[in-house]
């Protein structure tokens, strides 16, 4: 009898050994839609509207030299509309690319807050997800995120090009602008 009670004794041990070894940490993932949480925040459509505005009277001067050029083609209408159109695109593609990298690098920023706030070991794009439960689509959570950051997109001076941010916000760094090819794909 006693050895009946020992050796159920040493079988109900084992199973809880066995349970507790089979027993995995959880793992925290979240899956988001980048394209969706980029551009659908206050942040982006505030650089947008930043954009339009700065390219508004540019493009005005680009619009007159090309009606000038089309009632008198003088090489001298040519070539004030050439630089006009020239000036428009590396203005509009140096800015493009600075503001797309610092709502880059703010969008980076929230999702590692993020992350770390919730204890998520990784976040996926949506894009390279096969399958997933929408409980883990963290999306919606992002772009709330986004909401919140307020920028300051003028440039102070050239050799400053740092954006102001709000008081809430860590003072972000960024590449100066780089001329890039014309194109006339204004995004």
């Amino acid at each position: 009898m006693k050895r009946i009670v020992i050796l159920s004794c040493i079988a109900l041990m084992s199973l809880m050994l066995l349970t507790g070894c089979n027993q995995q940490a959880e793992v925290k993932i979240g899956v988001v839609d980048e394209a969706a949480a980029f551009k659908d925040n206050k942040a982006a459509a505030s650089a947008m509207a930043y954009l339009q505005e700065l390219g508004a009277p540019l493009q005005k001067k680009a619009e007159e030299a090309y009606k000038a050029m089309q009632a008198e083609q003088t090489e001298e209408n040519v070539s004030a509309y050439k630089a006009a159109m020239g000036e428009l695109q590396n203005v509009m593609n140096g800015e493009q690319q600075r503001i797309v990298a610092l709502i880059d690098q703010k969008f980076n920023e929230t999702l590692d807050a993020y992350r770390a706030e919730k204890g998520l070991v990784l976040i996926l794009s949506k894009e390279s997800v096969v399958s997933s439960a929408d409980t883990i689509d963290i999306t919606s959570d992002i772009v709330a995120a986004m909401n919140d950051i307020t920028l300051d997109f003028k440039v102070a001076d050239q050799k400053e090009a740092a954006p102001e941010v709000s008081a809430t916000e860590a003072p972000a760094t960024e590449a100066p602008a780089t001329e890039a090819p014309a194109t006339k794909d204004n995004e």
